[in-house]
C-alpha cells in the first residue's frame, strides 16, 4: 500500500462550541484539517462538500444526536467506511453499551485529555 501523505481531514461534530473550537485547534497545530459542526444535521449537510478521513463526534447534541448521526454515515455508501469516535460526557454505561453494540469502540470520555484524542485520531487513520 502505497504512503498517503496528504493532509488528514478531520470531522468534529460538537455542540459546545468553545470544546470544539479548542479541540479543532489543536488537531490543527499537529497538521490536520478540521471541519467542525454543531449537530448530526450540520456535519450532514458539511459532508455533502467533502468525505472526511475520520470523525469525532458528541453523542448528545440537538436536532440530530450522535447515534443518529452514525447510523447515516454508515448507511451511506460514500460515508459508511469512515473511522467514527464519539467523544462524550454522558457517562451513562446504557448509553456506552449502546455504542459498543453498534460498533463504536472509539468512547473518549469529556472532559478529555487532548492527548487522549490525539491517540485516538492515529488509531483511527491506520
Amino acid at each position: 500500500m502505497p504512503f498517503d501523505n496528504r493532509v488528514k481531514h478531520i470531522l468534529l461534530v460538537d455542540d459546545e462550541t468553545g470544546f470544539a473550537q479548542l479541540v479543532a485547534q489543536m488537531l490543527r497545530m499537529d497538521g490536520y484539517e478540521v471541519t467542525t459542526a454543531e449537530d448530526g444535521v450540520d456535519a450532514l449537510e458539511k459532508m455533502q462538500s467533502f468525505k472526511p478521513d475520520a470523525i469525532i463526534s458528541d453523542i448528545m447534541m440537538p436536532r440530530m444526536n450522535g447515534f443518529e448521526f452514525f447510523e447515516k454515515v454508515r448507511s451511506d455508501v460514500l460515508t459508511k467506511d469512515v473511522p467514527f469516535c464519539f467523544i462524550t460526557a454522558y457517562q451513562d454505561s446504557d448509553v456506552l453499551a449502546r455504542a459498543r453494540k453498534i460498533g463504536i469502540f472509539g468512547i473518549l470520555r469529556k472532559p478529555i485529555d487532548l492527548d487522549q484524542i490525539e491517540r485516538r485520531l492515529r488509531e483511527l487513520l491506520r
